[in-house]
């Protein structure tokens, strides 16, 4: 009998324990409603703590870049974990690095600088009005493809890996705004939006208060 209340009595203490863990791991789940003040360079942004992407940036202050994450549809917050729901799926991201401008070239400028020179001659062209260029065999980019964009309010130019390694590794393109560069990283399914994802990311980054330092 003794041992029976003993052992209830440990099972209390479990489950006590237990809750204690979920009730103390709530607010980890919780969206992150608050303002950092990010300094780069000369410029501060306040960010809403709910787009940052890497948690340590959450106090701001100055920071050589910026991580930011948005759902790739509709430029929202990414929905917090949820311990109700673990196993939700998530919707696809736009990643967005953010860094004072120094004077590197962006990927427009690459082009002509870097990227011509090891270009194949042919061309494809693709959905959303872009052509597609591969680099030649033996060349620093023989791994990756060259999507080419016109018509929108800046060129596009974004590097994407090889077919075989395309849900591994994200375009990439790097396009100047204002004072800040920015690279955007992004599945390659979602080319033919190229126009509307510069736009948003546009909008995205002036909507964030900027001020000179």
């Amino acid at each position: 009998m003794n041992r029976l209340i003993l052992a209830l009595a440990l099972f209390g203490i479990a489950l006590g324990a237990n809750a204690a863990l979920l009730m103390r791991a709530g607010p980890a789940h919780a969206p992150q409603l608050g303002t950092a003040r990010v300094e780069l360079g000369r410029i501060t942004l306040a960010v809403p703590q709910a787009l940052i992407r890497e948690k340590v940036q959450f106090a701001g202050g100055r920071l050589d870049r910026l991580d930011l994450a948005v759902g790739i549809q509709d430029f929202a917050p990414l929905p917090q974990p949820s311990a109700e729901d673990p196993f939700r799926p998530m919707p696809e991201r736009l990643t967005l690095i953010l860094t004072a401008s120094r004077g590197e070239p962006v990927a427009a400028e690459l082009f002509h600088t870097v990227y011509a020179r090891f270009l194949a001659r042919e061309t494809w062209s693709n959905p959303g009005g872009l052509v597609m260029r591969r680099f030649r065999q033996g060349t620093p980019y023989e791994d990756r493809e060259l999507y080419l964009g016109v018509g929108g309010r800046r060129p596009f130019v974004a590097l994407c890996p090889l077919d075989a390694h395309r849900e591994m590794e994200p375009c990439l393109t790097r396009i100047r705004l204002g004072d800040l560069d920015a690279e955007l990283r992004f599945n390659a399914r979602h080319l033919p939006e190229w126009r509307r994802i510069l736009q948003e990311t546009s909008l995205l980054v002036e909507s964030l208060p900027v001020t000179g330092g």
